[in-house]
């Protein structure tokens, strides 16, 4: 039960903060995907705001996230970052899709391993989060 609720969470609250592009110039060295997911999960752990990492989102999640309240926005952000506490996390596979990639992910949270589907899309040239879903089943 507290693993569906938590990807349940999970996958609201990457909704929620999926919306845009790492900070001006910071994608010029990244050429997959793989590399763009693991350098938002970097900056995902470090942020303590949403805003921080709206870069990094597809213009739709984006949109959904700053269609929230402020007020709410900082709840959701905080109960996500609790909520998608992961170590471990790397990338088994990647695949080519017509709008970017789908990655196949896993990591450990709370001594359990989960694995993850996350699209990632090409916006105006660079990666964005689109979807993240996690699961304890493999």
């Amino acid at each position: 039960m507290r693993n569906t609720f938590a990807t349940a969470a999970v996958t609201a609250i990457v909704l929620m903060v999926t919306a845009g592009g790492p900070a001006l110039g910071a994608q010029a060295s990244i050429k997959t995907a793989s590399e763009f997911y693991m350098s938002f999960r970097a900056a995902f752990e470090k942020a303590k705001a949403v805003e921080e990492i709206l870069p990094y989102m597809s213009k739709a999640v984006r949109s959904k996230i700053e269609a929230t309240p402020a007020a709410e926005r900082a709840k959701m952000f905080e109960f996500q970052q609790e909520m998608s506490k992961m170590s471990g996390v790397k990338v088994l596979k990647e695949t080519k899709t017509d709008d970017g990639a789908t990655l196949t992910v896993e990591g450990i949270a709370d001594k359990e391993k989960m694995t993850g589907q996350i699209q990632i899309v090409k916006e105006d040239g660079e990666w964005k989060i689109g979807k993240e879903s996690w699961s304890n089943k493999s």
